[in-house]
């Protein structure tokens, strides 16, 4: 593609929110075809024939090839990410849900036992200390 097209700036900035978007969800769709992640919390099960995930992930490729077309050919702007903010706005996320994960908190759910509040909100504080031992 040499031909390069220049839209108005307001077109630029959508185009360029879309293709970032939809550039995120295709790596995330490799990576979930790619990986065989196993965690405590979640589990993938693999109920896609393994021809299927070939496939997927070779029109992918094709896919994240022609978005680096379409924002060479249109000028597209790139997303700046700053390995820093990126893990202090994770760290910060998770802090903010385990906070709200905390007995006192949660009374919405209906009233926590109290036998098992000190014990729970150990266990909550223990994994935000852990988590929050993540560094910039």
């Amino acid at each position: 593609m040499d031909r390069k097209i220049h839209l108005p700036e307001n077109h630029t900035r959508s185009l360029s929110s879309s293709l970032i978007v939809v550039e995120k969800s295709l790596l995330e769709l490799e990576d979930i075809l790619q990986k065989e992640t196993i965690s405590c919390c979640n589990i993938l099960t693999k109920d896609v024939d393994e021809k299927i995930i070939c496939e997927n992930l070779t029109a992918i490729q094709e896919a994240k090839r022609y978005i680096c077309e379409l924002s060479e050919k249109y000028g597209t702007l790139k997303e700046e990410l700053s390995v820093q903010r990126v893990i202090n706005a994770k760290r910060a996320r998770i802090w903010e849900i385990l906070s709200d994960t905390l007995s006192k908190k949660i009374k919405g759910y209906g009233t926590f036992p109290k036998k098992y509040a000190d014990e729970y909100d150990s266990d909550i504080n223990k994994l935000m200390e852990l988590t929050g031992r993540i560094n910039s």
